[in-house]
């Protein structure tokens, strides 16, 4: 059995007759009836019941007919999808993230694509990580730039970068002048100002304020409402012009994560959109925009007995 003779016997079931099919493939009537023949006598038996009024399908035919309009709607889509991907990549593709990602790549992702891809529109919508993961699992977004989120069977993550995180203080704050502060210190800390999505400051410390952005943190701290964190792809503007003192907390880091709906077809363009903001976040990184975690490096293994007699030798 091949695609052309399926395709045939799904025509002349949903057209009740050959004449019919014949006329609409453009095929002689002789020759569709030989190949709905030759696939009886492949599968073993009838698929159609001939009569003078036409033909109706039989129960063995009734099996093939749903299974060969689905198997060629799936050739169908495949075909649709390889000829999108040999043409420019167009349609819109809806990005969600919070404030302090999109502060740094909503602007270059932008430039790129009206330079690459000026067909395709972009969406782009901002929010906490929650509400980022919650509106593509409503498929209200194609795609997520999030911190830390909540695994999830219906999402797909894969890590972009992973920051470093930096305490916030109002200018020239003396507890931030060493640049680093330790656990103990910030444990002590009096108040602090933190988003509503969730947060490694520890019960004890009383908040002043729950903000949903960076933006207003940034705000609230250079007033002295209290302290906050970020990393340093979010601030570097604001202590390079002495609106914010920050110190490096060296036990946390913020996973930066690409997140995507599984099980739903990506678009070309979407996959761009994912290309296109790991290139973004690489060339950050080499300006010094975005300060990530090193990982400690393993430690040599030590040689075996016979390692070391052989270098003795």
């Amino acid at each position: 059995m091949d695609l052309r003779q399926l395709r045939y016997f799904v025509a002349v079931a949903e057209r009740g007759g050959f004449g019919a099919a014949a006329s609409t493939l453009n095929i002689a009537q002789s020759a569709l009836s030989r190949h709905i023949k030759e696939l009886e006598h492949e599968l073993g038996g009838a698929l159609l019941e001939r009569s003078a009024r036409g033909v109706t399908v039989t129960e063995s035919g009734k099996v093939l007919l749903a299974r060969g309009r689905w198997l060629l709607g799936a050739v169908d889509d495949v075909k649709a999808e390889v000829r999108t991907e040999n043409r420019e990549p167009g349609g819109t593709v809806r990005i969600g993230a919070p404030s302090s990602l999109a502060d740094i790549f909503y602007a270059p992702l932008a430039r790129l694509f009206v330079e690459r891809f000026p067909k395709v529109q972009l969406e782009l919508h901002e929010g906490l990580t929650e509400a980022m993961c919650d509106r593509l699992l409503r498929a209200e977004l194609d795609l997520a730039i999030v911190t830390m989120p909540e695994p999830n069977h219906h999402l797909d993550f894969e890590t972009l970068v992973s920051e470093k995180v930096f305490l916030i203080g109002p200018p020239r704050d003396p507890l931030l002048k060493r640049g680093t502060l330790t656990r103990k210190e910030f444990d002590r800390l009096p108040a602090a100002v933190v988003p509503l999505s969730r947060n490694p400051f520890p019960p004890n410390i009383p908040f002043s304020l729950r903000v949903e952005s960076s933006s207003l943190m940034k705000r609230s701290v250079a007033s002295g409402l209290g302290y906050g964190l970020l990393t340093f792809s979010g601030i570097h503007e604001e202590v390079a012009a002495d609106k914010l003192s920050a110190a490096l907390l060296p036990w946390l880091q913020a996973e930066r994560v690409l997140a995507l709906p599984r099980g739903r077809p990506i678009t070309r363009a979407t996959r761009e959109a994912v290309a296109g903001l790991k290139e973004i976040c690489g060339i950050l990184i080499r300006e010094g925009k975005i300060l990530t975690v090193t990982k400690p490096r393993s430690a040599p293994r030590a040689p075996s007995r016979q390692h070391a007699a052989r270098r003795a030798r």
